[in-house]
């Protein structure tokens, strides 16, 4: 018996189809990995922006839920009335001006001013503005406002 008609049928790999499979692989894995990157890298900034909103939505609605004119405050627990919001926190604070853990990268800025309102005159109408800036490398500012009236 030939001992080469035993081994018929079977085909051992070359080394060039070996070289060819490797290099197919990789590319097709470099493709996966730049996509998984992305997705990671990507996946924190919308965190960071529903954060920003939240801040700015809890400064305004402090703002507002104010009488519309009491006299001066000289610091946030003091702030009487809407007049007062026209600051600048570095870090978010709470309403007693104390730091949120975790949110000492996000600049607070709120302003307020007398501004008409369509048929109510500037006298009975007081709009808020609350900017947030969140913590680099995130881009985007979060700008919201609201109107108090001497209702």
């Amino acid at each position: 018996m030939n001992p080469c008609k035993t081994h018929v049928g079977m085909r051992g790999v070359t080394l060039v189809e070996l070289v060819v499979a490797i290099v197919i692989i990789g590319v097709a894995l470099a493709g996966v990995l730049t996509v998984f990157i992305r997705n990671t890298s990507a996946s924190a900034d919308p965190v960071i922006a529903h954060q920003a909103i939240a801040i700015a939505e809890a400064y305004l609605e402090e703002a507002l839920t104010k009488n519309f004119t009491v006299g001066p405050g000289n610091t946030r627990p003091t702030y009487d009335d809407v007049l007062d919001y026209n600051f600048t926190d570095v870090g978010a604070r709470d309403q007693n001006g104390n730091p949120i853990n975790g949110l000492g990268g996000y600049t607070v800025q709120a302003q307020a001013a007398a501004e008409a309102l369509t048929v109510i005159t500037a006298s009975n109408a007081v709009r808020v503005q609350v900017t947030v800036t969140p913590p680099a490398p995130a881009s985007g500012t979060v700008v919201i406002s609201g109107y108090r009236t001497n209702y």
